[in-house]
């Protein structure tokens, strides 16, 4: 199955990185043996982001929720969600048959952890309708009326890690981006074009400490992200086991570079699990496509489609009749919505690649999707020109269910 894309928060300083092959000394020369301090074994190797917000943007949220509020809900945005939702492809299957057969794959073991190590204070009252969906284990049934389409997954965590630093000697360390990191804390493992670095003498096979690098403010007041061993205090995600060498790390461009098998945040993963009958999404942007209300035969517009999450939910809702015009910029994000339609066996949906802001049509203009149609659509046509029943508008493409946001940690 696919997942949504991340959460962008766009008051934090953010980072982005490159895969960087090219550089020499960024993942071709091995990382060096760093000295051990034992006193801060357990500050170093834990998982412990901080956010960097704007001082204006700052100073406005405590004058609104007060400094001690402000402080628990910016510790809150650094942790991931503690459990996964998944959004029920209804026209295959149902929640029931959905949960069943999770159980069977994923099982209802014991939850471990920490559960109420960072709260933000906007937890769901007791007896609400999301608080009451906890309460049925730990594959359970979205309570909230009119989402029984909606299925939860309990994880668990903060979990503590034992590195193995008793001997003296660091562990053996993978360097994985951002982006990669974001992933594995919601239950992914570490796939090859996410790694940024490695240890010298890294075997197949090998235990791994996987860590995150990320943008910094350097001695000098600019942001950089070489891979300095002080650099990644408080930022190790998980242990895993090496899935190839050092050297096939750096010769392949795909693959499972490690398998995570112990992690800070223990969220199963659900790659390749009921493919085209569930699909991983954000709660906040399964209720965006249910607010919108749309019913059967109606022409709907996504205005910024990709990947396709709120795209299939809306085309759900309508029970494939009708018409979902999916638009984006850019060619490869058309093609990942067109496959999840596939994916999930939808036809009502139609994709253009195009930038909605510029997408009124003279009467004498055609418009060209820019890719091939995998549904019944043909050349635009006046009808097509015509007034939609509903929009959906995600202008940022924000995926704003993830909490976390994007990691970034200040020194």
């Amino acid at each position: 199955m696919r997942r949504a894309s991340g959460f962008v928060l766009s008051t934090i300083r953010t980072t982005s990185f490159a895969r960087r092959r090219s550089n020499g000394n960024f993942c071709s020369t091995p990382l060096p043996l760093p000295q051990m301090d034992h006193q801060s074994d357990s500050e170093r190797y834990d998982f412990n982001p901080i956010l960097r917000w704007n001082p204006e943007v700052e100073r406005y949220f405590i004058h609104a929720y007060g400094a001690d509020h402000f402080s628990r809900i910016s510790a809150a945005l650094t942790y991931p969600s503690r459990y996964s939702c998944i959004r029920v492809n209804s026209l295959k299957t149902t929640s029931d048959a959905v949960i069943e057969k999770l159980q069977g794959i994923i099982g209802e073991t014991e939850i471990e952890g920490d559960q109420d190590k960072v709260e933000c204070g906007g937890k769901a009252s007791a007896g609400s309708p999301l608080e009451e969906s906890w309460k049925d284990g730990r594959i359970t049934k979205c309570k909230i009326p009119g989402l029984d389409y909606v299925v939860f997954v309990k994880g668990s965590g903060p979990c503590a890690i034992d590195y193995g630093c008793a001997s003296g000697a660091p562990p053996k360390e993978v360097i994985v981006s951002r982006k990669c990191a974001e992933a594995v804390l919601r239950g992914a493992q570490v796939y090859v074009p996410g790694v940024l670095a490695c240890s010298a003498h890294v075997e197949k096979g090998d235990t791994v400490a996987v860590s995150v690098a990320l943008e910094q403010r350097m001695a000098d007041g600019g942001w950089a992200t070489d891979p300095h061993y002080s650099e990644r205090r408080g930022l190790y995600i998980g242990q895993g086991k090496a899935m190839l060498s050092r050297a096939g790390l750096f010769r392949v461009t795909e693959g499972i570079a490690v398998d995570m098998n112990n992690r800070v945040f223990k969220l199963p993963s659900f790659h390749d699990v009921l493919e085209g009958e569930i699909f991983l999404q954000n709660l906040p942007s399964i209720v965006a496509a249910h607010a919108l209300d749309p019913k059967k035969g109606e022409r709907i517009l996504d205005m910024c489609a990709a990947p396709g999450g709120k795209t299939t939910a809306i085309a759900n809702l309508m029970e494939d009749e009708g018409e979902v015009v999916a638009v984006d910029r850019s060619h490869n994000k058309v093609l990942d919505i067109q496959n999840l339609a596939a994916e999930m066996s939808l036809t009502c949906i139609t994709t253009y690649k195009l930038d909605a802001l510029k997408s009124v049509s003279r009467a004498n203009e055609s418009i060209d999707s820019g890719v091939p149609q995998i549904s019944n659509s043909v050349t635009p046509t006046e009808k097509q020109m015509s007034v939609h029943d509903g929009l959906c508008g995600d202008k940022n493409c924000v995926g704003n269910g993830n909490g976390m946001g994007k990691l970034t940690t200040a020194m």
